[in-house]
């Protein structure tokens, strides 16, 4: 069985789409799932997921909730230990990255993440780096790409698995419940991993925000205490507390 499940989701994308087959299909390792998850797209997507068929392991395309209702379906599809979310758009960093990173994935391991670069029409334009090692204060103001996290699926199980109530940072929420409640094993890679799509709706400036909102509810109900009043100040803490 595959280590790992390389799931993609699509939303009336092929432009992206066709970009992130070629660069999952562009791979040097081979030996992976492949599942791909489409909204009902209406503008070709179909029939490109159909003409690639024969190099995805399994396929639907159907009406879905968003962004993380259609990331549950594709993890809850896969069989392998370890899932890479690799949506429309999203594009490995090179050609050997899962070459690198695959022998990554131990059972001593629960993410193994890296860093990513950010990329618009223009093409890639800033690096989002992640440190060697993941501190509270780091993540009370970050937040880790999806797109460069190798996650044990168990993990997705264990919390049922994105949070449907937090439309734009669910992967934020996933991350931080796991940080500050449980033992969560991090392992860097020390190299980039993929190219992010900040086209998407996620990183629309209108979602600034709404985004801000979704993480600072997080914080409230996962992180500690003390951290929140650091972060947040008085004000915050207060309405942590119920004051």
């Amino acid at each position: 069985m595959a280590r790992l499940a390389i799931i993609t989701i699509c939303y009336n994308d092929r432009e992206g789409l066709s970009r992130t087959f070629a660069s999952v299909f562009g791979q040097s390792c081979r030996d992976i799932e492949y599942i791909v998850v489409d909204g009902g797209s209406t503008d070709g997507s179909v029939d490109l997921i159909k003409a690639n068929a024969a190099r995805i392991t399994t396929w639907t395309s159907e009406k879905d909730a968003g962004i993380y209702d259609a990331q549950n379906k594709g993890w809850y599809t896969a069989n392998a230990p370890f899932v890479l979310f690799l949506n429309a758009g999203d594009v490995f960093a090179s050609a050997d990255v899962l070459e690198r990173t695959i022998p990554m994935l131990t059972d001593a391991v629960d993410i193994v993440y890296g860093d990513a670069q950010l990329m618009d029409q223009r093409g890639c334009f800033a690096m989002k780096t992640h440190p060697q090692r993941i501190t509270s204060a780091w993540l009370m103001k970050e937040v880790v790409a999806h797109q460069s996290q190798f996650i044990r699926r168990s993990l997705l199980e264990k919390v049922e698995g994105y949070d449907l109530r937090y439309p734009i940072a669910a992967d934020y929420a996933f991350f931080a419940q796991l940080f500050w409640e449980t033992h969560l094993r991090l392992r860097h890679a020390g190299f980039v991993i993929s190219a992010f799509d900040t086209t998407g709706f996620s990183s629309a400036p209108e979602q600034k925000q709404r985004a801000a909102a979704e993480r600072k509810a997080i914080q409230r109900a996962f992180a500690p205490q003390w951290w929140y009043f650091v972060y947040h100040g008085y004000a915050g803490f207060n309405r942590l507390i119920g004051r």
